[in-house]
């Protein structure tokens, strides 16, 4: 399984979005689009099926922009990536109702059944706040580094060059 592009600037335009909160104002595409280096045409598209899963609000006017439709600890990982990409698939046979012959005498239908529960339970467990930047830093220091000073965390962009 792949997450698709969409899915992974989702959810760095969430993460962003999350990070940025406390400003209590409206972020714009072209912020986002600037400072993640994601291209503003497709987070225009991408924001539309965000906003019909109600994980962000629309702003109109001058200042306008988006927010976060729910709090940052109430939006999880799992939530960002079906709203961009449909239900995680791992394997189409895994479906209840996927026509498949061999459904019943398949000896590792069970295996890629525990492999995408786990994806998709790993996903949920991981709110937005969890993977925001300012939360991942101050959790570093305290745990990792010993309140160490650190510079800013970078979202990853874990496309692969060969795709």
């Amino acid at each position: 399984m792949k997450l698709s592009t969409r899915a992974i600037y989702s959810l760095r335009l969430m993460i962003y979005l999350a990070d940025h909160a406390g400003r209590n104002t409206p972020i714009s595409l072209k912020e986002i689009s600037q400072e993640q280096n994601l291209p503003f045409r497709y987070l225009e598209q991408l924001v539309v099926a965000l906003k019909t899963a109600g994980l962000v609000k629309s702003v109109q006017g001058k200042q306008g922009g988006y927010i976060l439709g729910r709090d940052a600890q109430d939006i999880k990982a799992l939530d960002v990536v079906e709203a961009s990409m449909g239900h995680v698939e791992l394997l189409k046979c895994l479906e209840p109702d996927a026509p498949c012959s061999f459904r019943d005498v398949c000896t590792s239908r069970r295996m890629w059944g525990m492999i995408q529960t786990r994806i998709t339970d790993i996903l949920a467990e991981y709110s937005l706040k969890d993977l925001s930047e300012s939360d991942m830093k101050a959790r570093l220091e305290q745990t990792l580094l010993g309140g160490v000073e650190t510079g800013a965390a970078m979202i990853c962009d874990c496309r692969s060059e060969s795709s």
